[in-house]
């Protein structure tokens, strides 16, 4: 039989095991929390039940074992309580979006009390859509610069606007926190022949083929799924509204990428959405692509690879997947982003099943669904989140030349984005 100094020890572990449940309940509470989670309830059951089982036996052996359980029940009571700390910093950096999106579903659930099914869908189809453009800023020119008074001449949202901007050089705009500008294209180096298979050489690229027009910055918790549901195709005499000369490529591009909103499950992926970051970008052919698009034999390789893509993309998903998209950290090494990291920046990316391509009347639809890429890509990707108002951030679009005939490769188009600040993303477009 158990000695009466261990009858004293098994007391008191009773009473601490009794101790640590009563201040965890405590604690559940004062988080205003009704019902524990099926884990604590189970541990809780195990060590109560443990704790008995030594003052009815009190073995060496059992005192010991109980010990370790109580132990470890008290360190989960204090995880429990860190990681809820920890939870609720990170909800808290990023409740300002979140709040939005719930008052705004809210705001919805009191207005579809109030109304019929019917009048909703009436009401959606008057609802005024926006520019594209409108929820981003484009960054301004240098003052008194050639861009500035060019500007100045012809508007801003004119043609002659859009090609002076995709023209202009870095230096002549300005870095302002939280806009964008078309990037420039040598930043990227991409594939040029002959044999690139064994000699691997890449290279400066060629101008882009698009300039681009716009770029949005949304978050909901669904995806834009259609760029027409909230924005309206621009319309851009000389440009939009002129013949490419050829029936599967239109004069306008939209490439629109989900980044996921929430943190994301090495479990499961959430390819539908949820919680989503909508990044829409316009781009139009450049007045050189129109031009070599006249007589597509003496076209250059990479305008005859966008003609092949903008042909067979819609139906070959092989050939759909030739799309690639590529991400480059200016100065990254000044940065405070992980080192591991930098070997990865401007390394391009093959977007196959996450890929979507929808034909539409005056433009093709790209979309890129970040959710059904790998964990650690997602993870990597949204653990990036909070530092990209740090950097400067330039992105870059391709179609993959595979033959010699097919290079050099050439941008499509690109967007330099300066200090994206996300809890600017816009929520009521």
């Amino acid at each position: 039989s158990p000695s009466m100094e261990q009858q004293q020890e098994d007391v008191l572990l009773t009473k601490a095991a009794e101790k640590a449940v009563e201040v965890w309940m405590e604690k559940e509470n004062s988080m205003n929390k009704k019902e524990m989670s099926t884990s604590a309830m189970v541990l809780l059951f195990v060590t109560m039940n443990v704790a008995l089982y030594v003052v009815r036996n009190g073995s060496e052996e059992t005192f010991h074992t109980t010990l370790f359980f109580i132990n470890a029940f008290v360190l989960y009571v204090v995880m429990e309580r860190t990681g809820t700390k920890a939870t609720s910093k990170q909800t808290n950096n990023g409740k300002g979006l979140k709040a939005k999106v719930t008052k705004k579903k809210k705001r919805v659930m009191e207005e579809t009390d109030e109304i019929t099914v019917a009048a909703m869908e009436i009401e959606k189809l008057h609802h005024v859509k926006v520019m594209p453009g409108s929820t981003m800023p484009r960054s301004n020119p240098v003052e008194n610069s050639e861009l500035d008074l060019k500007l100045q001449q012809c508007g801003a949202n004119s043609a002659e606007a859009l090609r002076a901007y995709a023209a202009a050089p870095t230096e002549s705009i300005q870095v302002q926190p939280h806009s964008y500008v078309q990037t420039d294209a040598t930043l990227f180096n991409l594939r040029v022949g002959p044999n690139y298979k064994r000699n691997k050489q890449k290279a400066p690229s060629a101008p882009a083929l698009y300039d681009l027009y716009s770029m949005d910055f949304l978050y909901d918790s669904t995806p834009l799924k259609n760029v027409t549901d909230k924005f309206k195709i621009p319309s851009i005499p000389g440009i939009t509204d002129v013949s490419t000369g050829h029936a599967h490529i239109p004069p306008m591009l939209v490439i629109n990428t989900w980044l996921p909103g929430e943190e994301p499950s090495v479990f499961a992926k959430n390819t539908d959405g949820g919680d989503t970051y909508s990044i829409p970008m316009v781009f139009v052919l450049s007045k050189d692509t129109l031009e070599q698009l006249k007589d597509i034999d003496t076209a250059s390789p990479g305008v005859k690879l966008l003609s092949e893509w903008c042909r067979r993309a819609e139906t070959e998903p092989d050939f759909r997947g030739r799309f690639k998209c590529m991400g480059q950290i200016e100065d990254i090494e000044s940065t405070s982003i992980p080192k591991f990291i930098h070997g990865y920046n401007g390394k391009p990316a093959l977007v196959t099943k996450s890929g979507t391509f929808t034909r539409h009347e005056n433009y093709i639809e790209f979309t890129i669904n970040v959710n059904y890429w790998a964990f650690l890509a997602r993870k990597g990707l949204h653990a990036l989140m909070p530092y990209f108002h740090d950097f400067i951030f330039n992105i870059g679009f391709t179609i993959e030349a595979r033959h010699d005939e097919e290079m050099p490769e050439v941008l499509l188009g690109g967007c330099r984005v300066m200090n994206l600040d996300p809890e600017k993303a816009a929520v009521d477009v």
